[in-house]
């Protein structure tokens, strides 16, 4: 048809030319025009981006009031601009992400302000949804246009690595007997200085051959982290090396990517495993035809989609809630210092707590003893008796170490203030006993450097290796309780894949991921998730999800006691104390609803969003008496208040609806108030007592529940 056009008009324009030469130029431009269609039949993200923005990004704009009319209009434009429009080069895009980037710091700027409380469930949608979707937009168009250049800055980084662990390694033999052997056995001075694949490539094949040498001495040396980093190394560049090069807007590399994305945004709408799995296979996909190996892309899905899936924060003030101790400890003292019998009591008040020390790869703090001693003693000698009042403080540290599997201990040690004051002194000799008073003290008082000392040297002996033996056996004796957890982790399939214990100087953080080859983990919370106080537990959606999917509800039919059976078995192994739920909801049912037959595909899902958790569960239920309710999709969003008193649980509007088009609405209107009426009795307003009083050995202690969010994927549950 252009072809067509240009002949036309060319021809009534262009007479005095031959009919030949026209036809010529024009197939030949045709011709051109068609290549270039083949080759670049989108720009840029466009084909690989939806066609249309994301739903919960325009839903969380449309309730921002009217005082943010403008912003969220500009905002809902630049989004149509970037997912809509056709125009839109490179360029263009870029820019327009450029400014949503702004756009999105703007949200979660205002969504930490409590001034802005009112708007909080919109902002942090919009923080958070735009962060993932920029992320990934981003990283799929550098991938998409760096071609070669990716490849080779992918192949220098990788060459840089093996150079530096070449080094190291070297560095390391070169300490040991025989060790320059082992470097020419590992080929490490070529490796280091040649640029091809030679050097490399016989290295690692004597490190793949290790486990099939004869002496079992070097098969254990070559499996020494030290060259583990460097076969590492080794691997990396020479997979570098045999990536495929990759031209710029590859037309598979384009498919793929939008298999990626397509997969995103379902998993966004609708949370379902299929949708997870569909991720990670995408994923490989990209990885196999990116030309930086699926890098840039790799690090938005681990910042986004793959992150830890539970998070707890913890302030060093929350932590002695439980570690604090008070003493006091009265007693006699009978010595012999500096040539003199002393009598009397003293007194010690410790107060016993933690204190964290900053660590990035474990938790770490010392336990502290502070304590300060008083004593009332008198010296005596065969000349006099002299009266002293002792002042003196302690600080006893010892340090613990938890690495997420076990605790470790440090030897203790101690720093003692020591101060006598002398108050008196009777000599007994009669009218000149002032005098010899007088002289007893000033004798005393000569002597105070000494006596302190040995006041320190005393409580050294008699704190310090107390004080060592106490908190070693209270931590050894935590380790078997942490193994018996983590065993019961594993046993049920639960045990995170990742996870990262750390201390600052106030906080201590945990995070970990439950995540599977075929799921996918958490995001980024927003900061106002935090409550910067006490304790906050973060449950993203992911965790819950991958924690149902371990009780194997799919295709299974089961009565509520079964159910409840089932999860008190689970909770009761996880905990190690016996779990009993309570069986009013069972007891006060009279839907008729006898069983649950579960869907094959994920028939328990959870969605924390804008203040609610909503469940949705895919059932159909059997019924006493009377014709089973085929599968049907049941909506429960569960709101939650923290009063004065109680942490409040309610249930909103459930909806029912039928996973296949039903026979009759009449019919399946009926079946939906049954199912409605199950869940008003499974799911009632529960009122829990916020507050919580610990008392275990020698803790007391009280608790409170402060807030509960449920924003953008994450249940944060705070706690003070």
């Amino acid at each position: 048809m252009i072809a067509g056009w240009n002949v036309r008009v060319l021809g009534s324009r262009l007479s005095r030319i031959t009919w030949s030469v026209v036809v010529s130029g024009v197939l030949v431009s045709g011709a051109c025009l068609l290549n270039a269609a083949d080759e670049a039949p989108n720009t840029g993200l466009r084909g690989i981006l939806p066609a249309a923005v994301p739903s919960d990004l325009g839903a969380a704009l449309a309730v921002l009031p009217e005082n943010w009319k403008d912003w969220s209009s500009a905002v809902s434009g630049e989004l149509a601009t970037l997912y809509e429009a056709e125009g839109t080069d490179v360029a263009g895009q870029r820019k327009v992400m450029e400014t949503l980037r702004k756009r999105q710091a703007t949200a979660k700027t205002y969504a930490a302000d409590p001034r802005y409380r009112s708007i909080l469930n919109a902002l942090v949608s919009i923080s958070g949804g735009l962060k993932r979707r920029l992320d990934i937009a981003e990283a799929a168009l550098d991938t998409l246009e760096g071609g070669p250049a990716l490849q080779t800055a992918k192949v220098n980084s990788a060459r840089q690595k093996v150079v530096k662990e070449a080094q190291a390694l070297e560095s390391y033999l070169g300490s040991m007997r025989n060790g320059s052997g082992w470097g020419k056995y590992l080929q490490l001075n070529e490796v280091r200085t040649a640029s091809g694949t030679d050097a490399a490539t016989k290295s690692q094949t004597r490190l793949k051959e290790k486990n099939s040498l004869a002496d079992a001495n070097a098969r254990e040396f070559l499996s020494r982290p030290q060259i583990a980093s460097y076969e590492q190394a080794v691997d990396g560049y020479i997979n570098a090396l045999a990536a495929p090069a990759v031209a710029s807007n590859n037309p598979e590399l384009r498919a793929k990517l939008a298999e990626l994305v397509k997969a995103l945004e379902d998993y966004e709408s609708t949370h379902a495993s299929a949708s997870a799995a569909a991720i990670r296979k995408a994923f490989d996909g990209v990885r196999g035809v990116a030309p930086d190996g699926g890098e840039k892309l790799g690090l938005a899905l681990r910042d986004n989609y793959l992150n830890y899936n539970l998070r707890v924060v913890a302030s060093e003030a929350y932590l002695n809630k439980f570690f604090h101790q008070s003493r006091n400890e009265a007693g006699p003292v009978r010595d012999f210092i500096l040539g003199a019998d002393v009598y009397g009591n003293q007194n010690t008040h410790t107060e016993v707590t933690i204190d964290l020390i900053p660590s990035g790869a474990s938790a770490q703090f010392d336990v502290k003893a502070s304590g300060a001693v008083a004593s009332n003693t008198s010296g005596v000698t065969s000349q006099a008796t002299v009266y002293t009042y002792g002042n003196h403080y302690f600080t006893a540290l010892k340090r613990v170490v938890f690495d997420g599997e076990k605790f470790t201990s440090y030897a203790a040690r101690i720093g003692v203030s020591a101060n006598n004051s002398t108050t008196g002194a009777d000599t007994n000799f009669g009218i000149f006993s002032g005098i010899a008073n007088g002289i007893a003290v000033n004798r005393a008082e000569g002597m105070r450097g000494e006596s302190e000392a040995i006041a320190a040297s005393r409580i050294r002996d008699r704190v310090l290796p107390q004080f060592n033996s106490e908190v070693q056996k209270e931590f050894n004796n935590m380790n078997p309780d942490v193994a018996a957890r983590l065993d019961a982790l594993r046993e049920l399939n639960l045990y995170p894949d990742a996870k990262s214990w750390s201390t600052t100087d106030t906080e201590l953080k945990v995070s970990s991921r439950l995540m599977t080859a075929t799921e996918v983990g958490g995001s980024e919370p927003s900061p106002s998730m935090y409550l910067g106080r006490g304790m906050t537990v973060l449950l993203h959606d992911s965790l819950i999800n991958n924690s149902i999917d371990r009780l194997d509800f799919a295709g299974k039919t089961m009565t509520d006691a079964e159910m409840r059976a089932k999860i008190e078995a689970q909770a009761t192994k996880l905990l190690g104390r016996e779990v009993k739920f309570d069986e009013a909801a069972a007891t006060n049912d009279d839907s008729g609803i006898k069983t649950i037959v579960f869907d094959k595909a994920d028939p328990i899902r959870v969605h924390s969003d804008d203040g609610t958790l909503i469940v949705t569960m895919k059932a159909g239920f059997q019924q006493e008496g009377k014709e089973d309710i085929p599968t049907q999709i049941i909506t429960i969003p569960i709101t939650f208040q923290v009063t004065m008193e109680n942490v409040i649980l309610e249930t909103g509007s459930v909806e029912v609806a039928a996973a296949d088009k039903p026979e009759s609405a009449a019919k399946q209107l009926a079946q939906a108030g049954v199912i409605k009426k199950k869940i008003a009795t499974a799911f009632p307003r529960r009122d829990l007592k916020r507050v919580h009083r610990v008392e275990e050995k020698k803790v007391k202690a009280i608790t409170a529940v402060t807030r509960i969010r449920a924003l953008d994927g994450w249940l944060s549950i705070s706690i003070e």
